[in-house]
């Protein structure tokens, strides 16, 4: 199965993220406190991984390049507060046997979703 995720982080307002699943199914969350973008992306990522909607062999698909890169090794991560969040999505990732990959923005399904 296909999941897409997206966060839009701090606009003065709000942050969130959106889910959405191959098979229609949706899910949101917002939060009043400020985060990043990036923490928001990551936020949407771990509310998948550690969810009871997946199973071994799913794709996650998200339009970050930074959160795809530095989850799957391939950048280092020099923001503090993004290390435990990577490091509890590697660890996930390799529990869970699912794969994360970049797609472009038009392509984001809960980016879409998610109102900028």
């Amino acid at each position: 199965m296909k999941i897409w995720i997206d966060g839009s982080g701090w606009n003065g307002k709000e942050c969130k993220y959106r889910v959405a699943f191959e098979d229609g199914n949706t899910y949101a969350e917002k939060f009043d406190k400020e985060h990043t973008s990036n923490e928001m992306e990551y936020e949407a990522l771990l509310s998948v991984l550690r969810g009871t909607g997946i199973l071994e062999g799913d794709e996650i698909l998200a339009d970050s390049l930074l959160v795809v890169n530095q989850v799957n090794g391939k950048w280092k991560v020099r923001e503090p507060r993004l290390f435990p969040l990577c490091q509890e999505a590697q660890k996930l990732m390799k529990i869970r046997k699912v794969s994360l990959n970049w797609i472009p923005r038009e392509e984001n399904k809960a980016g879409h979703m998610l109102g900028r």
